[in-house]
């Protein structure tokens, strides 16, 4: 099967050839229209584990909800199971609706990869925020998207930023190359036909180790999932030890409930995770606190009403 395929996808007024040129060193003409709508372009990717070829498909979105429409039909499921890395370009700093605008394309591109790939499937999703003279997005833009990226699985680029944040990670283009990058491209290569991919020599065990980011985020949520349930237990020891002991089909009940509400947790914290794992440290971190507080009160409320979360 060929080499997954990068998307950049915005409104017609989005400056890709800017990015193109930074990405691969050069742009497509337009077509005969003037835009660069249904363009194709490549970039060759050259690291020091792999070289690749990557396709790259340029879409110009002009109605989110007709783009939708024609995307969620059975014959686009090929078309999205062969694309690897979705990129939103946006205008942020116009006024009128640009942040709605952001947040209902990343919504629709969601709902999209789900219904043909499913969740986990989509490779790195960024939603980056440009202007033709490189302004950096404010304090209030950044947090009015922050949330809304990490419910749909998308990590915020602020393309104009330069050098790195105070966690030491790269920002803007630096980030957004870095995050391709690392991209798993070879997601629907078949064993025998990894077309356009060369990793070149086997990854040393020190190499190794220092790509090893799974092990560190899984130990980061198995330590969150024990805080949560001891906090919850510990609660629950405290507003039943007033209470006459419960009979035997009543304990046999609450451990079945702690079963279930262990495992709905479980499969709530490693779907955040396996969601979060490309992102940066400090959004993963933000991304389990929020995971982990939406636990805590949904939880809660449960025990109140003393039945256990769906």
């Amino acid at each position: 099967m060929p080499t997954p395929r990068l998307i950049l996808l915005g409104t017609p007024s989005t400056p890709f050839a800017k990015l193109l040129t930074d990405l691969t060193g050069s742009a497509p003409p337009p077509n005969s229209s003037g835009s660069l709508a249904g363009v194709t372009h490549e970039w060759e990717v050259k690291t020091q584990y792999y070289n690749a070829t990557i396709p790259i498909w340029i879409d110009e979105i002009v109605d989110i909800d007709e783009w939708q429409t024609e995307f969620l039909r059975p014959e686009a499921k090929e078309v999205v199971q062969a694309i690897g890395a979705w990129v939103y370009c946006f205008r942020h700093g116009l006024g009128g609706d640009w942040r709605d605008t952001a947040e209902k394309t990343m919504k629709a591109v969601k709902v999209v990869v789900e219904q043909h790939s499913g969740f986990g499937e989509s490779g790195v999703m960024l939603a980056v925020g440009m202007t033709d003279t490189g302004g950096l997005m404010t304090e209030d833009q950044r947090a009015s998207l922050d949330d809304a990226c990490m419910d749909y699985g998308f990590e915020l680029v602020d393309y104009g930023a330069k050098g790195n944040n105070e966690f030491g990670e790269k920002q803007g283009f630096e980030r957004l190359k870095e995050a391709l990058e690392t991209n798993d491209w070879s997601g629907t290569v078949g064993d025998d036909e990894e077309e356009g991919l060369d990793f070149g020599e086997e990854l040393d065990n020190d190499s190794i180790d220092d790509l090893d980011i799974l092990g560190k985020n899984e130990a980061e949520f198995t330590a969150e999932l024990f805080g949560l349930k001891t906090s919850l237990l510990a609660s629950d020891s405290v507003s039943s030890a007033d209470s006459d002991a419960p009979d035997v089909e009543h304990v046999v009940q609450d451990q079945a409930a702690e079963v279930d509400d262990l495992d709905f947790m479980m499969g709530k914290l490693l779907a955040v995770r396996e969601q979060s794992a490309d992102l940066p440290i400090a959004q993963r971190k933000k991304a389990a606190a929020k995971a982990v507080q939406e636990l805590m009160s949904r939880d809660v409320a449960s025990m109140g009403r003393g039945t256990v979360p769906d």
